[in-house]
């Protein structure tokens, strides 16, 4: 950017002659008519050696004082990229006129030299000419596109100076200022300042809550009936923002209502924008077959298809992407481009589809499509989940140009992989290389030491973001704090939630779900009520951790409280909280109340038949749990590990042994749940209690676990119940040969010793577990009375 003495200071006004009345010559006239022909014939340069060429023409005819003529070069030096030249001329047709200020600054704008934007109205200011609306709204569309919003909200002062802020024009660019840099209820308030609204006005500000990802986004709707209303029809623009605020609020029926409404008044025909936007919004929604069905029926553009990729890839249906993407080279022979392949691959990352991830990085080798960075980076994140690392390091260092996301991938990656210390030694590199980290490296290292229980190296990250002055990022305190709490350092927890100036939702969860997790159920009510006197308001997973809290504690009246606070909230249709009620009910002795917050449920997912399965098989009723079970396959609800664990221990307390195994067997064959070490339990607690003590201790011996211990009991307590001496004595002497054992089972073994008559040896066994540092705690109910 120049500096303002290239401009000249002192103002004179152009002269344009004309062949008129008294004082004029024959010679002016010919002149006028020269430039006429010559401004002509500066639309015809298409490039800056042909427009140099002109314009000496111009100077040579003694022209380069005319401001239109001027004008127009000075337009089209900038659209060819030739700033300087632009300057020149406008030095030589610079004067009062305002106009020609405000073409200079269009042509500017148009150019894309937005800074060129702000030097002309900044000079305007200084030679005190009178700015008028074009000249603000150029100048908050560069403010807009720069960033700018500290000189932007000068240009609004000085449109209220000037009584221009409730002009629909101005005010439409204020609009568009505040929303595009995150200021949404200041662009709010400067639309209703606006007087005579027009579709533009309106458009402005449904487009700017588009961006908007929270609630506050549902006022787009109210806007657009309002604009119904002043008889204002809806168009293009208008309903592309409307189905971009219906996708991220997740809105279908106001989604496809817009859908409708477009269809009827024949909005956008084949236009790619909008059907794009539709395509998009279907997906956001969650509606693949109706997103599928409006390609099918149309021409199906690869930007559409791309949305529908890049919806299944976020939402993690990542088989379904792969899928389409197949349906979309073969079937509609669309071509893909990179966006198409990113999302293809970040299918492949979720899914560790190693294979299918090469071929197509094969196939870019082929077709020589080079690898830009976002493909580059995509290949790196696939590479590094399928423990392919060192091939990922490979595309890392062939990269020319490494930006912040590359290394936080890179980083990400040597993490999931366990190498923490390449890791902290590509951040070093990365330091070296000038590139500061992020936030999101900081969170990364965090979330991937609090995973690992890494300590030392959370402590060690800790202070690296202290030192390079992170610790004031409410997300990466929150980490932090996440961090400690996962390490059970109960302490440093306390004293970083303590530290918190700024304490939000999460902060206030992540300290809760310490607490829970150190046995504080009393300190987790406690800083739920605290939460709320600060005026924040608990979501469904704080409300979940106070349900186990209260729960812990037997206070049925608290359950009840958290409960009436939900109706209260409108959370009542909250899935994860209503599951959580359904336990606690269980937990607290109202197995009634659990059973019927299950059957009002309109929307009832695994965790919710987990929950009542449980609270059946919690109170005995195995029988009532079995058909529940039935019912789940009825409705084809796959069940998961935690609903075996449920049903066989049901099971082996109702002595179903044949049912037993042939759910265990299931497991497998119909649902593919891989059996874990309680599922193998509960089968040998099932032949224990039916008295198959020999099958039961076949089954263990087939077993390749290397902690059988927990097994073993279960069968000792059954050969003791059924008087087998012979075989508690085998398995008493595997259980010993294992080493030290809790005083519950010293206690076990000793009683089958005691049985075989064998009296010192089982007053030895007591000896010993007295002796030991271990105790047997004595039960005890905190249950409140029902």
């Amino acid at each position: 950017m120049q500096s303002g003495s290239k401009f000249v200071k002192i103002i004179v006004p152009a002269r344009r002659l004309s062949a008129s009345i008294s004082g004029t010559t024959v010679g002016s006239s010919k002149k006028v008519r020269g430039a006429e022909k010559l401004a002509l014939l500066v639309q015809s340069c298409a490039d800056v050696r042909s427009l140099k060429k002109l314009h000496a023409r111009v100077l040579a005819h003694g022209l380069g004082w005319d401001a239109i003529l001027g004008s127009k070069i000075l337009g089209l030096y900038a659209h060819l990229g030739a700033l300087p030249d632009s300057r020149l001329v406008f030095q030589s047709i610079v004067n009062g006129d305002l106009a020609l200020w405000n073409s200079a600054m269009v042509d500017y704008f148009r150019a894309g030299y937005l800074e060129e934007v702000i030097l002309l109205y900044r000079r305007l200011k200084l030679h005190q000419l009178c700015l008028n609306e074009k000249s603000i709204i150029f100048g908050l569309k560069s403010c807009t596109q720069l960033r700018n919003l500290f000189l932007g909200k000068g240009m609004h002062v000085d449109s209220l100076k000037l009584g221009l802020s409730g002009d629909k024009f101005v005010g439409s660019s204020l609009v568009g200022l505040y929303s595009k840099l995150g200021k949404i209820d200041d662009s709010q308030r400067v639309f209703e300042e606006i007087f005579d609204k027009d579709i533009v006005a309106y458009t402005s500000m449904i487009s700017g809550y588009s961006d908007v990802v929270d609630s506050s986004a549902w006022n787009a709707f109210e806007i657009a009936s309002e604009m119904i209303r002043n008889s204002l029809e809806v168009n293009r623009v208008t309903l592309v923002s409307l189905l971009q605020v219906a996708g991220n609020l997740e809105a279908f029926r106001l989604g496809k209502s817009m859908h409708c409404y477009a269809i009827r008044r024949g909005i956008g025909v084949s236009d790619e924008v909008l059907e794009t936007s539709l395509v998009d919004m279907y997906a956001r929604c969650g509606a693949y077959q109706l997103a599928y069905a409006l390609l099918n029926n149309s021409k199906g553009t690869v930007a559409s298809w791309n949305a529908v990729l890049s919806g299944l890839t976020r939402t993690q249906e990542s088989r379904d992407a792969i899928q389409y993407f197949s349906v979309m080279l073969h079937h509609h022979k669309v071509t893909p481009d990179s966006v198409t392949f990113a999302n293809v691959l970040s299918a492949c990352a979720e899914l560790c589809y190693c294979g299918y991830a090469a071929s197509i990085h094969a196939y870019l080798i082929r077709r020589t499509i080079a690898l830009d960075l976002v493909l580059a980076t995509a290949l790196i994140e696939v590479y590094s989940k399928c423990k392919r690392v060192v091939r990922s390091r490979h595309l890392f260092d062939q990269l020319t140009v490494k930006d912040l996301v590359s290394y936080n991938v890179m980083i990400h990656g040597y993490l999931q992989n366990g190498l923490a210390d390449e890791a902290t030694t590509l951040l070093n590199e990365m330091m070296k290389e000038c590139i500061a980290p992020n936030s999101a490296t900081v969170v990364c290292l965090l979330a991937a030491f609090a995973d690992q229980r890494d300590l030392v190296r959370g402590r060690w990250i800790h202070g690296f973001a202290i030192r390079h002055g992170f610790s004031s990022d409410v997300d990466i305190a929150n980490q932090i704090l996440h961090m400690y709490s996962i390490c059970r350092e109960i302490v440093a927890t306390k004293i970083v939630f303590d530290s918190l100036e700024k304490k939000n939702l999460f902060s206030w969860t992540a300290m809760m779900k310490g607490c829970l997790s150190f046995g504080r159920a009393d300190e987790v009510v406690r800083l739920c009520q605290l939460m709320q006197q600060h005026g924040e308001k608990p979501d469904s997973v704080t409300l979940m951790y106070a349900v186990q809290a209260v729960s812990e504690l037997g206070h049925l009246k608290g359950v009840k409280e958290i409960q009436c606070f939900v109706y209260h909230a409108s959370m009542e249709k909250d899935t994860i909280t209503a599951n959580s009620l359904i336990t606690a009910y269980a937990k607290c002795g109202r197995l009634d109340m659990s059973e019927a917050l299950f059957f009002s449920m309109e929307h009832k997912n695994l965790d919710s038949w987990n929950a009542v399965i449980s609270a059946y098989g919690m109170h005995g009723f195995y029988l009532k749990v079995l058909e529940i079970f039935q019912q789940m396959e009825d409705e084809k609800i796959k069940p998961d590990e935690l609903t075996f664990t449920s049903v066989l221990s049901a099971c082996s307390h109702a002595g179903l042994v044949k049912e037993g195994w042939c759910i265990f067997q299931s497991m497998i064959s119909l649902y593919s749940v891989h059996p874990q070490e309680e599922h193998y339990g509960c089968i040998v607690d099932l032949l224990g209690r039916a008295g198959h003590l020999e099958e039961g201790y076949k089954f263990i011996k087939l077993l390749s676990l290397t902690d059988k211990s927990s097994m073993y009991c279960a069968l000792l307590s059954a050969c003791r119940t059924y008087g087998n001496t012979l075989l508690g004595h085998i398995i008493s002497k595997e259980l010993l040969e294992h080493g030290p054992q809790d005083p519950g089972t010293y206690a076990l073994i000793s009683e089958v010793y005691a049985q075989e008559g064998q009296w010192n040896e089982s007053a030895n066994l007591r000896a010993s577990a007295n002796g030991s540092d271990s105790k047997k705690l004595p039960g005890s109910s905190l249950m409140e009375s029902v």
